[in-house]
């Protein structure tokens, strides 16, 4: 068996099906970052992606130096339960959870640990996401295209923060994960954030000292009305319980 070298930081992006040039963005950015390559590793847990998609991000993954854990399923998305497998093969003492169609300041992921490391590793470290207009095209960006990036994006509500959740593995490993009793899109992620300050973490948002913007795509998250009012059912009832799974 191949023994995985540690690393301060992992990064666990969870996807099905997705794949194209917005996950080679978000791949590049991270690997503008000005960290050492080696302080960190990038976790494409892949849950139940088709076999055409699934080459496409083993060939991504290769180019970045990624690493695929592929889960063969049909079962319904489960973010939740694809970010838990992510999680158990990390090798870093800190767990960043990010999405698939995200690009970061070259400073991220440093502010990230710097943020950390003022807390006593104590901290539940946020981002407030901005997001990039629908009329700009999918195409390859580089560090260049940084400053008109950000000067064409607009700051979400702080709610769906599912794009920036880094805390110590440790952590992780203590509350067993994400909740993997939601299904489809929703909850999750807020599920998580309020655990954390259960859990006694302090929430640290960043946005003032770095950016993370989303790429506009379709949205799936009405695609199960029915899941959605589960989810959030599920939530209200939930939520206080620290540690699930």
């Amino acid at each position: 068996m191949d023994v995985q070298p540690p690393h301060r930081l992992s990064v666990i992006i969870a996807l099905r099906n997705r794949a194209g040039v917005r996950l080679d963005n978000c791949l590049r950015a991270l690997r503008w970052q000005d960290l050492e390559p080696s302080a960190f590793e990038i976790l494409l847990s892949d849950f139940g992606s088709d076999p055409t998609h699934l080459a496409e991000v083993t060939h991504l993954a290769e180019r970045h130096g990624a690493r695929v854990i592929h889960t063969a399923t049909e079962e319904r998305w489960n973010k939740s339960r694809a970010l838990n497998i992510g999680i158990r093969a990390a090798s870093g003492h800190y767990v960043l959870c990010t999405d698939a169609d995200m690009i970061f300041a070259p400073n991220f992921l440093s502010t990230l640990l710097s943020t950390q490391q003022a807390e006593g590793d104590n901290a539940f470290v946020l981002c407030q996401s901005r997001d990039l207009p629908e009329a700009l095209a999918d195409t390859p960006w580089s560090i260049d295209d940084l400053p008109a990036l950000i000067d064409q994006s607009d700051y979400r509500a702080r709610q769906g923060t599912g794009a920036c959740q880094m805390a110590t593995r440790a952590f992780f490993e203590r509350v067993r994960g994400y909740d993997e009793g939601y299904k489809g899109w929703g909850q999750e992620d807020t599920d998580m954030t309020f655990r954390a300050a259960r859990a006694g973490l302090t929430h640290r948002w960043v946005e003032d000292a770095t950016a993370m913007m989303h790429q506009w795509h379709r949205s799936n998250r009405d695609r199960w009305p029915v899941q959605k009012t589960l989810n959030d059912l599920r939530f209200h009832l939930t939520k206080w319980r620290v540690t699930k799974n």
